[in-house]
């Protein structure tokens, strides 16, 4: 619940966060920061958490969008009849959520192995 108080990963400052826009004026931060050695998606899964609670970042829409890669990735689904057809900003997110999958997945293999 808003106003609240809480520690900025990138600068380490104590703000204060009055609505969701602060929240999101912090992920441009984390986002403008990032060195290269994680994706984006990676530094905001570890980051969001430690100055807000990322239900607030995530809407239905991005649930679905989420759901909607799904779909198409596991039951072979065409994303258009044709390429011209395609949305271009849907191919822009499932490239996004493909990556980032794959960055997971990854990232998930190397764990394993260090375990055994």
């Amino acid at each position: 619940m808003f106003p609240y108080i809480g520690e900025t990963p990138v600068s380490r400052k104590i703000k204060e966060f009055n609505h969701v826009d602060d929240i999101f004026e912090e992920v441009a931060e984390i986002s403008n920061a990032s060195d290269g050695t994680r994706t984006i998606g990676q530094e905001l899964w570890y980051l969001i958490p430690l100055f807000a609670n990322p239900q607030y970042l995530l809407d239905d829409e991005s649930f679905n969008l989420i759901n909607e890669y799904h779909y198409i990735i596991d039951y072979n689904i065409p994303l258009g009849r044709t390429l011209d057809e395609t949305d271009a900003h849907k191919l822009e997110y499932f490239t996004i959520i493909k990556n980032e999958m794959g960055v997971a997945l990854r990232h998930r293999q190397e764990k394993d192995a260090k375990k055994r």
